[in-house]
């Protein structure tokens, strides 16, 4: 498994576009973990426990960003990231009690995938445009 580097819609924000990068780098980084005849399971959950890390502190960000342009989709995006978050500790949580390396593989080269790309390309892509229209106005926002 491998995500191509055009596979996230780049977004008018680059800050954000860098952001999805990065949790890009970070899953292509696992997905040969995953494939090693006998895991690294030590491995495998340092770099779990930094891409939840990274996810959090993105949608947190850009949560942040959202109520600084009093954005009314707002709740709407946001619970997409809770559930998106939840959805995360769940798989990383259920494979650190099982070690059902099926069950995090499914999710990490399915699941996850596919919802970032989703995400990115709707409610990423509306998003930034109005981050952006904010930003062009002498706006400022919070970025990392």
């Amino acid at each position: 498994m491998h995500i191509a580097e055009n596979a996230f819609m780049p977004q008018e924000i680059p800050a954000m576009t860098q952001l999805h990068e990065e949790e890009r780098v970070m899953l292509n980084a696992l997905y040969p973990l995953l494939a090693q005849a006998t895991p690294d399971i030590a491995s495998i959950d340092a770099h779990l426990d930094a891409l939840l890390q990274h996810t959090t502190a993105h949608f947190e960000q850009e949560n942040r960003n959202m109520l600084i342009i009093e954005f009314r989709p707002y709740p709407v995006h946001k619970d997409e990231h809770d559930l998106a978050l939840s959805a995360m500790s769940s798989a990383f949580d259920h494979w650190k009690v099982s070690r059902d390396l099926p069950a995090l593989r499914h999710y990490l080269e399915t699941e996850l995938p596919a919802w970032l790309q989703q995400h990115i390309a709707t409610m990423d892509m509306i998003t930034a445009r109005f981050l952006k229209m904010h930003q062009d106005k002498g706006g400022v926002l919070e970025f990392a």
